[in-house]
């Protein structure tokens, strides 16, 4: 299994960073250990994600990266409750997204002794909450209004229609979505989320609540305004959120 080690900073003893390349088949929970699995979307092991486990009330951190086999392990632990995450590396529209990556139970987000091991396994999901925070994967698109305001007290809903224009950040293929962000209070949204991370044509349709359609124009924050345009999310550069890339913000008019 391949290991790189992150800096920890100075209050976590060395050993904290010890990792161990324990097969599939011989690896068993030992005491003062973290160990598991990073699947990719299709659910196989997923080479190059980095792993990080972090105790609680002290500063620092200890990083491993997967191997072929998806493993990882830390070993020799100081006592402690630990929390978990990973992440994973992947271009997107030519620059490099860092997504996190998702675990099976929403307790597994919480922290955990590690006194006599534990296990915590990852996969690399496109889409669905962070455990029970109000958090996604998937990416989000916003409505920013600042040159017009198309709404009234007879609109129910804006329907966005993304057209995929090439794969998902995963390889796989992208369908259509048609979402509706809804204009009514107190439900009313300011955009859509937990999008699948992608390339897309948007448009636009505001409906009132008697069911009528009316096509809007879209425009980005150049306030260029267009029947359709492209959607390209910009990176957070960085890992650490959970979607790994910045919101989408769309401004919509009345087409005259």
């Amino acid at each position: 299994m391949q290991r790189r080690l992150s800096q920890l900073v100075f209050l976590i003893p060395a050993m904290l960073l010890i990792s161990s390349p324990l097969s599939a088949q011989t690896r068993k929970l030992e005491p003062f250990s973290v160990s598991g699995i990073v699947l990719d979307t299709k659910g196989k092991p997923l080479k190059g994600a980095s792993v990080q486990v972090r105790v609680d009330f002290v500063y620092g951190r200890a990083s491993v990266t997967t191997g072929a086999d998806g493993r990882y392990v830390f070993n020799d632990l100081i006592k402690g409750t630990y929390r978990a995450e990973a992440y994973f590396e992947t271009k997107y529209a030519g620059t490099t997204v860092c997504q996190r990556l998702a675990m099976p139970k929403p307790s597994d987000y919480d922290s955990f002794p590690v006194s006599q091991g534990a296990e915590r396994n990852f996969r690399w999901q496109l889409t669905g909450k962070v455990g029970t925070s109000k958090s996604f994967f998937g990416a989000t698109i916003q409505i920013f209004n600042v040159t017009s305001n198309p709404f009234d007290d007879k609109s129910r809903a804006v329907e966005f229609k993304l057209t995929p224009t090439g794969p998902l950040l995963d390889g796989s293929k992208a369908a259509v979505i048609v979402k509706q962000a809804s204009l009514e209070y107190p439900s009313s949204d300011d955009g859509l989320y937990d999008l699948p991370l992608g390339m897309y044509k948007l448009k636009a349709v505001l409906i009132a609540k008697d069911g009528s359609r009316t096509p809007l124009n879209v425009a980005k924050t150049d306030s260029v305004y267009k029947p359709e345009i492209d959607v390209k999310w910009e990176s957070e550069n960085r890992c650490g959120t959970d979607s790994g890339v910045k919101p989408f913000f769309v401004q919509l008019e009345r087409r005259q």
